[in-house]
């Protein structure tokens, strides 16, 4: 029965002690950073890189003086988190207003006949012009989540014709 109970303080040591050695290595800082730049002389600059979700937009296409139906598009952003943690006010209203006025006012792209090769374009495009709203290289790149066309005659809550 003895054995038992020294069986079982000496694990709960164990396993205090490897805990707090844990805890003390990483508030240290004895672990290998990922998002630390080495440049050169011994000194760290932080580089951080944090994932934005905005909220989803809904962009009208207009065609012949009509709607024709609805671009719907998701996106992530990559930004520099330094950069994020300097700006006044939250990214996201001006990201979506890029956004939206990219995918609204863009003639080279006809969402009706959507191409493989105008993804890319897109992305860049929104991602320079909502780096020159912030100015400041804030966002690294424009992830796609989502990007659907809907048909006004598919789109909910149409009225009957």
């Amino acid at each position: 029965m003895i054995k038992l109970i020294l069986v079982g303080v000496w694990a709960c040591v164990v396993t205090l002690g490897s805990s707090y050695a844990v805890a003390l290595f990483s508030a240290s800082g004895g672990g290998h950073d990922r998002d630390s730049v080495d440049k050169g002389h011994g000194a760290k600059s932080e580089k951080t890189v944090e994932h934005l979700r905005p909220r989803m937009i809904s962009v009208p296409v207009i065609a012949e003086g009509t709607v024709q139906g609805y671009v719907v598009a998701q996106f992530v952003l990559s930004v520099d988190g330094k950069e994020l943690r300097q700006l006044a006010m939250p990214p996201e209203p001006l990201f979506l207003d890029e956004a939206f006025k990219a995918i609204y006012a863009d003639e080279a792209i006809d969402f009706r006949r959507f191409r493989k090769q105008d993804l890319p374009a897109l992305g860049k495009r929104i991602q320079a012009g909502a780096n020159k709203r912030f100015g400041t290289n804030l966002i690294q790149d424009v992830l796609i989540q989502e990007l659907n066309y809907v048909p006004k005659d598919e789109a909910r809550g149409r009225i009957a014709q």
